[in-house]
């Protein structure tokens, strides 16, 4: 028998409409708020020059690649900027002797393969570091 089936019988209705309300006993808020713990105090602190430059670092890091990567791009509308042509003149043909070694040295698979995964294990690490919470101060 469920709960309408009972209201629907008039004895049960009856009994169940003389039956008192539960309450708590007495005493019974002030129990429960003893047993609550209050919640830790925010300590706050003003916070270092060091810990600000420590939380730029990651963004100027990438705001840099992003400037050399359209500084050294093709795009035509990027043309305005100022000493592009020495880059790509200049700079460029200087480091032409250390690019032709470094591609005789890195000629083999196996070498290839052991930097790329190096390289970027170690980017993927060190971007840990900068941007995880475990490591901030």
């Amino acid at each position: 028998m469920d709960t309408d089936e009972m209201l629907n019988d008039d004895f049960l209705a009856s009994l169940l409409r003389k039956m008192p309300l539960e309450s708590p006993s007495d005493g019974f808020i002030n129990k429960v708020m003893t047993g609550l713990e209050p919640l830790p105090s925010t300590i706050t602190h003003k916070r270092t020059f060091f810990e600000w430059l420590k939380s730029l670092i990651p963004y100027l890091g990438v705001g840099l690649i992003i400037a050399l990567i359209l500084y050294s791009s093709d795009i035509p509308n990027l043309n305005f900027i100022y000493g592009k042509e020495y880059f790509s003149g200049m700079l460029v043909k200087a480091f032409h002797p250390f690019w032709i070694s470094m591609k005789v040295l890195l000629s083999s698979r196996l070498i290839t393969y052991f930097l790329l995964i190096s390289v970027s294990a170690g980017f993927l690490f060190i971007i840990d570091k900068l941007f995880s919470r475990r490591f901030a101060l």
